[in-house]
Order: C-alpha cells, then structure tokens, then sequence
C-alpha cells in the first residue's frame, strides 16, 4: 500500500518546496509542499505532506506563511513558463493562474475527527478551503482500488457488451478489474490477471461465442476462476449469457448450467445493477 507521500506525488503537476518549521511550539519537522495546476479552470492549488509528529502548531505556523497565501513557491523564482495538456493546442502561462484557496493536507498519523476539524477551521479563519487527509484516508483508498468485479471476457465482445458494462458498474461505486482500465503499458498480463482474479471478491464471466471458441487466455482464466472456487469452497463465477444457448453452455462447462445466470439481453444498465447487487451480497 502506498504511503501518503505518494498520494502527494500525484497530485502534484509542477512546483515543489520543502520547509522546515522550528519555533517557540512547533515540532521540527520539514514539510513538503507542491503546486498542482488545473487547467481547465485556470487556477492552482497547494498539497502538503505533513510528517507524523507534527502537532497542530506546525500546521498553523505553515498555513500563515506568506507563501502559502500566494501560492507561491518562493517570490525570488519568477514563474515564467507555459504549460498545457498534450492533447490540446491551448497553452497557459503559469504566472496566470489563480490562486483557488483550495489546500490538501496529507497528515502521516491517524487524526481523531476533532483535530480535523480544528485544522479545517484553522483553515477557514484564514480564508483557505481545507481538505485533511492522514492514514485512514490511505486505507479507504487502498480498499477501493481493490477491484470488487474482475471481468473475464473475450476482446471480440468489447464493443457490443463489455466496455459499456464496465463503464456502467463503475458508475455504481463499483470496482472493476477491467483489462481496458487496470493495464497500462508494460504490465506483465500474466501477473496482473492473476493478481486481479485472487483479489476480486466476484469474477464475472461473459460466456458467448466468442469466449466458448477462445482457448487462449479466456480459457486460462476460466480455469484459474474455477480453481479458486474449489479452494475457497465458495460461489466465485458470476455468469451472464451473451448470445448464447444452454447447450452451448453445457458443451463448454455442464457445472454452469446449475448456477443462475444473466442475459445480457435485459439491457446495460439493468444487467450492471444487477451484478453490483450479487458482487456485494
């Protein structure tokens, strides 16, 4: 699991600073702080990792620098620089983005909700919209990028059934293992599959035609599926039928035809709702 350091890192778009606070009640701690540009609404805004042990005079000393008011990183580095998306011929300087009053604080410790809400309103006195986050904002995140569904299917049907599917269960806070969303390039298929097959809690399985007739990777993961569920002694396989017949089914896998499956001929959204509520049941 990632370190809250690393949730900064991807936040952050360009600047970089670090700080090190000393002062009659602040812990020493050297604080990280980085600039994230959004272009599409032309402003800036401030992350800032907060080493544990930090107390609450740390957090405030740092929200009253001048620098953070400015969103500046330091006013002897003019910023004169121009960015842009590079699927997009608009380019910005940066020295003309606004600052937005929007600051997140990664704090590395657990915070009881009072504190929070000290730092928030610290915060509010001063005119920033404050966002904390510290460990257990990790740990949710870590559970939600668990896929809940690991979608096995064959490529051939993407168009007509699975992209749409996958798309329409995310919309339903529902995580997917979806080949299209959680390869990126260079990722060993083997490795990734596998891992996405043990960690989902359900595997939907799309058996048409093309899944049946496939006896490369579908069939690996099929059999990999089926594997776990004698293992784990559990019903793991969520099967949905795309245009395809019981006997073809049969022919494929006879144990299916005892497991109650859907048609994706109800439709994408009926079908998606219908798999979220059997994956968290």
């Amino acid at each position: 699991m990632d370190g809250l350091d690393a949730y900064v890192d991807a936040k952050a778009l360009n600047a970089q600073t670090e700080w090190t606070m000393n002062g009659s009640g602040i812990n020493q701690h050297n604080i990280i702080g980085k600039i994230s540009y959004a272009f599409e609404e032309h402003t800036k805004y401030w992350s800032f990792f907060v080493p544990e042990g930090s107390n609450i005079a740390c957090v405030e000393y740092m929200l009253n620098m001048p620098d953070t008011a400015q969103c500046i990183i330091s006013e002897d580095i003019p910023i004169f620089q121009i960015v842009g998306d590079a699927d997009s011929p608009e380019r910005y300087a940066l020295d003309s983005f606004k600052f937005s009053g929007r600051i997140y604080l990664y704090i590395d410790e657990v915070l009881k909700s009072e504190h929070k809400e000290n730092i928030v309103d610290i915060g509010t006195r001063l005119g920033f919209s404050v966002v904390v986050r510290d460990r257990e904002y990790v740990e949710k995140c870590s559970e939600l990028a668990r896929p809940i569904v690991f979608i096995s299917h064959d490529s051939r049907d993407k168009d007509s059934l699975v992209s749409d599917l996958a798309r329409e269960m995310s919309k339903l806070i529902c995580p997917v293992w979806y080949d299209e969303y959680s390869l990126k390039v260079g990722d060993s298929l083997r490795e990734n599959i596998e891992r996405g097959l043990k960690e989902a809690r359900k595997c939907v399985v799309i058996l048409s035609p093309n899944f049946i007739s496939n006896g490369g990777w579908t069939k690996a993961e099929f059999d990999s599926i089926y594997t776990r569920e004698i293992h784990e002694k559990s019903n793991v396989i969520l099967p949905v039928w795309h245009n395809i017949e019981s006997s073809d089914v049969y022919d494929y896998c006879p144990r299916l035809l005892d497991r109650l499956a859907l048609s994706s001929s109800i439709g994408i959204e009926k079908l998606a709702k219908k798999l979220v509520e059997a994956a968290n049941s």
